[in-house]
């Protein structure tokens, strides 16, 4: 199914993508964040860490919170690199104003993504109208593979 669809079906409902993860799909959890792999992945391995709590700015996170957040990082940045070469950390963090930034999830988080460069080129050609959102027994099996590959 289309990215944006099922964003605009979320948001009929009032419902945030990243707070209602089951179970099954995280693949570390802490006391204020998760981890769990991209259900729109750009890339092979990609992966978000997200608050617990439904956050929009990264100012207004606590100094624990910021620290969980950095250490999840620095684990989940160690574990991939056992398997590729260069990881970029990708923060999403305001309000979706602007597709032409491909920004779409009124939440915060932040992306590793294995062996791509960020740089606003790059953005630019990622559309969220292009994105396919990864279904729930597909995205469950994802979950279990990089869980056994980088856990």
């Amino acid at each position: 199914m289309k990215y944006l669809t099922v964003l605009k079906k979320l948001e009929k409902k009032h419902v945030c993508p990243f707070c209602h993860e089951k179970e099954e799909n995280i693949l570390q959890v802490g006391k204020y964040f998760y981890v769990i792999p991209a259900r729109v992945p750009y890339t092979k391995d990609h992966i978000l860490i997200i608050p617990k709590r439904h956050v929009n700015l990264l100012i207004t996170l606590s100094h624990k919170e910021l620290k969980e957040m950095h250490e999840m990082v620095d684990i989940r940045t160690k574990k991939l690199h056992t398997k590729h070469k260069d990881i970029s950390l990708l923060l999403r963090d305001g309000l979706v104003s602007d597709l032409n930034i491909s920004k779409s999830v009124n939440h915060l988080h932040f992306h590793l993504l294995p062996d791509i460069g960020v740089h606003l080129e790059w953005i630019k050609h990622q559309k969220p109208e292009d994105r396919v959102w990864i279904e729930d027994n597909e995205y469950t099996k994802l979950a279990q593979k990089i869980r056994k590959k980088f856990l």
